[in-house]
C-alpha cells in the first residue's frame, strides 16, 4: 500500500493512503487533498495510481515540484518529496519500507509471547548543540526533529521498531541530517540502540527510556 505524508513547515499535518486512481490536490474543498494556500492552484495536481504511483500537475499556475526539480508528470519512488505551494508531501511505498523492517529468527532467538507484548520504549537524548540536555519522547507515530527552515527529520514508530526520515525542501539542501556520521538519503534508515543523531545543530543519541 501506498500513503502520503502531508507536511506544512516542518510538522506533519495527516496521511493519506493512495488506494484508488486518483487522488487530487488542491484549495478547493472537493479535492481529496485540500490545501489552504493561495499559491496552490483550485485543482492543482493529482495522484495517479495505474500500477505504479505518478504525480502529474493539472496546468497549475505554480507547478509541481518533485524533489526540488519542476516536473508535468513523473513516476514517484519511496522517499520521494512533492512540493506544492507550501506544503511538501512524501510519498512512502510500503512494499519497500516493510522489507527493511523484515526479521528473521532463529529458533534461539523467539523470544516468549509475554516479552513480545511489552516493546521496549525508546527516546532521544540530546548530547550535544542548542538542546542540550533535552529528551525528546518517541510515544508517538511520529515525531519531528529539527527546525524547519533549517533541517527536519521525522522519526517513525512502527510496532516495536523505529525508523529515521530526512524531510526535505526545508531549506539548507547543502547537507542533510546524519546518522553516524553519514548524511542520510531521501530513504527512511532503520534505527539501533546506540545510533547518534544529527539534525539542525543538535547532536542525540537514539537510546531506551529509563
Amino acid at each position: 500500500m501506498a500513503k502520503i505524508i502531508l507536511m506544512h513547515e516542518g510538522t506533519i499535518v495527516r496521511e493519506y493512503t493512495l488506494d484508488k486512481e486518483r487522488t487530487t490536490i488542491g484549495r478547493k474543498p472537493h479535492n481529496d487533498i485540500q490545501l489552504d494556500d493561495p499559491t496552490v492552484s483550485g485543482e492543482h495536481a493529482v495522484f495517479l495510481l495505474i500500477q505504479n504511483v505518478y504525480i502529474e500537475d493539472l496546468n497549475s499556475t505554480n507547478g509541481v515540484l518533485l524533489n526540488d526539480k519542476k516536473v508535468s508528470k513523473r513516476q514517484l519512488e519511496h522517499g520521494d518529496i512533492v512540493r506544492i505551494g507550501r506544503h511538501e508531501l512524501k510519498f512512502v511505498d510500503e512494499k519497500v519500507s516493510s522489507f527493511d523492517s523484515t526479521v528473521v529468527l532463529s529458533p534461539g532467538q523467539v523470544t516468549p509471547a509475554a516479552e513480545a507484548d511489552k516493546p521496549q520504549s525508546y527516546v532521544v537524548r540530546v548530547t550535544q548543540g542548542p538542546n542540550q540536555g533535552k529528551t525528546i519522547e518517541l510515544t508517538r507515530s511520529y515525531t519531528t526533529l529539527g527546525k524547519p527552515g533549517v533541517q527536519v527529520a521525522v522519526i517513525a514508530r512502527r510496532g516495536a521498531s523505529y525508523y529515521m526520515m530526512p524531510m526535505g525542501g526545508t531549506g539548507d539542501h547543502s547537507s542533510s541530517p546524519c546518522i553516524n556520521g553519514k548524511p542520510m538519503s531521501a530513504a527512511s534508515v532503520p534505527l539501533n540502540e546506540g545510533d547518534i543523531l544529527e539534525v539542525a545543530g543538535d547532536t542525540m543519541r537514539f537510546t531506551t527510556a529509563g
